[in-house]
């Protein structure tokens, strides 16, 4: 796990789909754990659902894993891409540590099922 990472974060993700012309929003809570659980709960409003969501990740070294242990892409905080295949799906990830207290996320999603950007922005939460 990152130590850099550890703790409580404020979450808030913008999901545009490009096709649509939608955009969605996701408001919540990660945690990160020493023992590398990254787990994500609030609440997501995308198109007509408006409700609890949630995920679940791993690190594992300098990797992010699925949930289930399948791998999803490896881990770089200082703004190098990262990349990821989901069938015909590219996925194209850029993590910055910009402050020990703020973490940003940019993914573009490009495919014959997905054409989305997927910004997220993390704030370290000092106190609940």
């Amino acid at each position: 796990m990152r130590a850099e990472l550890v703790g409580r974060w404020t979450v808030e993700r913008v999901v545009r789909d490009e096709r649509s012309g939608t955009t969605g929003r996701f408001r919540g809570t990660a945690t990160f754990t020493p023992d590398g659980r990254w787990v994500e709960e609030g609440t997501l409003e995308l198109g007509a659902y408006r409700g609890p969501a949630r995920r679940e990740l791993r690190i594992v070294g300098d990797a992010v894993e699925f949930a289930d242990g399948r791998p999803f892409h490896t881990l770089d905080l200082t703004g190098r891409p990262v990349e990821h295949r989901c069938g015909e799906d590219a996925y194209t990830g850029v993590y910055r540590l910009l402050a020990p207290d703020r973490l940003e996320v940019s993914w573009r999603i490009a495919g014959p099922r997905k054409t989305q950007r997927v910004d997220t922005s993390y704030t370290r939460r000092y106190s609940d």
